[in-house]
């Protein structure tokens, strides 16, 4: 039960308590934008291609099923494309408030629609008793730690907005590639048993480095 409920503050009131926030700040057009974002890039279109090709491709299947890392990478490489590419495109034409907290709650629009949509609404069908409550409070922790990426992600793409240095742009989506395509990559090598702890602990430690990055060019740089 407490697995449960960690997870549910975590994918939901979290989620809600940005929107708050965002809107008492007067950022709730960045917050927004970054919800945007990740519905149209993933939802709409991503996630639309990637069916119609499973459907209608059999090479791809061919090669899903034969190249089992290079599959991993052509998908980490693609969510990252598209979530990265948006992020920038919101930012750069459609965000006219540029400082440290827009981006952040940009950030937190992402990440925390995301959470809700994967997360946050399917545990509420889900009886507490029925899952381990370990595993129900890991799916919490990893949404947390996917938030803390997606907050940091958006400062570092707003910082190359502010400087005009695609190059951070760049970095952002070579991020985001590593960590999705680790998911597939990490099963083939890795003994079952360590798998979900192995992916926890890396997105973990990249999502940290990457938030504190967001911090220390707060607190170095004027935004």
């Amino acid at each position: 039960m407490t697995g449960w409920i960690f997870t549910i503050i975590i994918a939901i009131v979290l989620p809600l308590s940005f929107v708050i926030y965002a809107i008492l700040k007067k950022r709730w057009i960045p917050f927004f934008l970054g919800v945007l974002a990740f519905t149209v890039s993933q939802l709409l279109i991503r996630i639309s291609l990637l069916q119609y090709v499973e459907k209608n491709s059999i090479v791809f299947l061919f090669f899903s099923s034969v190249h089992p890392i290079q599959y991993a990478i052509v998908l980490g490489f693609s969510a990252a494309l598209f979530e990265e590419g948006a992020r920038y495109l919101a930012m750069r034409y459609l965000m006219k408030q540029r400082d440290w907290l827009s981006g952040f709650l940009f950030g937190a629009g992402h990440g925390g629609i995301e959470a809700l949509i994967i997360v946050g609404i399917p545990i509420l069908s889900v009886f507490p008793l029925t899952v381990g409550n370990g595993m129900l409070a890991l799916a919490g922790v990893e949404r947390f730690f996917a938030m803390l990426l997606h907050i940091g992600l958006s400062i570092i793409v707003l910082r190359g907005i502010k400087q005009k240095r695609l190059s951070y742009l760049v970095i952002a989506i070579a991020i985001h590639t590593g960590i999705d395509s680790m998911i597939g990559i990490l099963p083939v090598f890795t003994p079952q048993e360590y798998v979900v702890v192995s992916i926890e602990s890396i997105l973990a430690f990249v999502a940290v480095s990457v938030i504190s990055y967001g911090i220390y060019s707060k607190r170095r740089e004027v935004w």
